[in-house]
């Protein structure tokens, strides 16, 4: 029924499943959107997310029908949702790509690059990524 942007800080957004695991399935960053997708099905979904800051965030949120309208509007808005969408499909199929077809070794130095890209902070003595993981 919202729709988020991230302006500043890290959000984890995880989905519980039937059987009680609780599955990461995105890092999110600065200038990231989520809970767009009843806004594109026109649908309320039958999926529900957590969304856990890792940082201190700053968000926008603005209800779905809004967004609507403001694309309906100006078609500016609408050309920034895609391009939001269209970042979240790369990080979903580097993701993919990442722990797909390796050994655990090889997939845990690609998810550190990964997070080192998205999320490392460059120092004197390397890239830190600040986020608590496990």
């Amino acid at each position: 029924e919202r729709v988020y942007l991230i302006r500043r800080g890290a959000v984890r957004l995880s989905r519980v499943y039937e059987s009680g695991e609780e599955i990461t399935v995105a890092l999110l960053r600065e200038n990231s959107l989520f809970g767009v997708l009843s806004l594109l099905t026109g649908h309320r979904s039958d999926r529900f997310y957590h969304a856990i800051a890792f940082t201190r965030v700053e968000m926008i949120t603005a209800p779905a029908n809004s967004v609507l309208r403001a694309i309906e509007e100006d078609a500016s808005v609408g050309l920034l949702l895609l391009q939001g969408l269209s970042s979240s499909i790369l990080q979903t199929e580097t993701m993919i790509e990442t722990l797909t077809h390796r050994d655990m070794s090889s997939r845990l130095v690609s998810f550190l690059m990964v997070l080192c890209r998205d999320f490392g902070v460059a120092g004197e003595k390397g890239i830190t990524i600040d986020l608590r993981l496990s």
